[in-house]
């Protein structure tokens, strides 16, 4: 047999197995996973990132590449979802309310005192209403649900006075980023105002907002103290993000591949929120030494103005999701 023989036979049979080789293995390739996030750098959402990030980057030898786009570089929460939705972006994380027009369910985590704090959200998320949840998103829109992370309490600002008890919100224009915020303060007696989160600073500086509840993380990374000098430790609700890939991409990838995404992702809530819990404490040292002022309200006061919101909200979601809710917090 001649040289070039051999040589011809050899290309033949490496072609051959090329063309038999499985799915996962073609899926072996370089892959790249944008993620957009709309918070910047030092926020816990993105230190959970950089975690998922690092994590993913070595465990598959660099074979998947995670970038990271924060400050919204990729479009605000809603256009994300979309988009992962889509699959023109790999992956994003978005607030529950704003994962609401996927499906309304998720809605239910904005009624206002679901949760006791920060840390009991977590057996409701991690548990089988939050798996519910994300089985149900699958389905609906093929977009996978990696994880839960935090972004805080939801914690009343606002740059006129004190508010001590629900009387004194009389009159205060309040951001309400969805319907149910809005319904709690229009119950509460203040002027609920829809607003996107990009516009809050302009809005305290302008007066076109007096208030927000918001976390006080986002209360110092945003700089809104420039404006904002009071804030009610009320504890309205809890943000909680939910971290979302695209399906196809991710069914796109090798088994292996596709292990390392899910490990690495539960690794980056545990560091989202170690973060959260930590920034919290720091952000409000910092806001204090900018003259801050901060009560701490009677939350009973609160919650009997919100009857109302509550019933609507059993009719909206139903009983027995907001029993199991509650349940699932017992012992937190």
């Amino acid at each position: 047999m001649t040289t070039t023989l051999r040589t011809s036979r050899w290309l033949v049979a490496v072609m051959a197995a090329a063309l038999v080789l499985p799915a996962p293995a073609l899926a072996q390739q370089k892959v790249t996973l944008k993620l957009n996030l709309g918070t910047p750098a030092g926020n816990p959402y993105n230190v959970g990132a950089d975690a998922f990030k690092k994590m993913v980057e070595a465990d598959t030898n660099g074979a998947v590449t995670v970038q990271i786009f924060p400050m919204a570089q990729l479009g605000g929460e809603t256009e994300s979802a979309k988009n992962v939705q889509l699959g023109t972006l790999e992956a994003t994380i978005v607030s529950t309310s704003n994962l609401a027009t996927f499906n309304d369910k998720f809605a239910v985590f904005s009624v206002p005192y679901m949760f006791k704090s920060v840390s009991c959200s977590f057996p409701v998320v991690d548990g089988a209403v939050g798996q519910e949840m994300s089985d149900q998103l699958l389905k609906i829109a093929r977009m996978r649900v990696l994880g839960y992370p935090t972004f805080g309490a939801r914690h009343l600002l606002n740059t006129k006075r004190k508010v001590i008890h629900p009387d004194d919100l009389k009159g205060l224009k309040i951001r309400a980023p969805d319907p149910l915020l809005e319904a709690t303060w229009r119950a509460l007696g203040a002027n609920p105002t829809p607003l996107p989160f990009p516009e809050v600073f302009n809005a305290l500086q302008q007066g076109v907002i007096d208030g927000d509840a918001n976390p006080l993380t986002s209360m110092q990374t945003f700089r809104w103290y420039e404006s904002t000098k009071y804030v009610s430790f009320t504890n309205t609700a809890v943000g909680i993000g939910v971290f979302i890939i695209n399906e196809p991409f991710f069914q796109k990838l090798s088994k292996p591949h596709q292990d390392v995404i899910l490990k690495a992702a539960a690794e980056s809530i545990k560091a989202n929120r170690a973060s959260e819990a930590d920034l919290n404490k720091k952000a409000e040292a910092f806001l204090r030494t900018q003259g801050v002022n901060f009560d701490t309200p009677n939350q009973d006061e609160f919650r009997a103005k919100l009857t109302p919101v509550f019933d609507e909200a059993k009719k909206r979601f139903g009983a027995d999701l907001l029993e199991r809710i509650a349940a699932a917090q017992k012992g937190c």
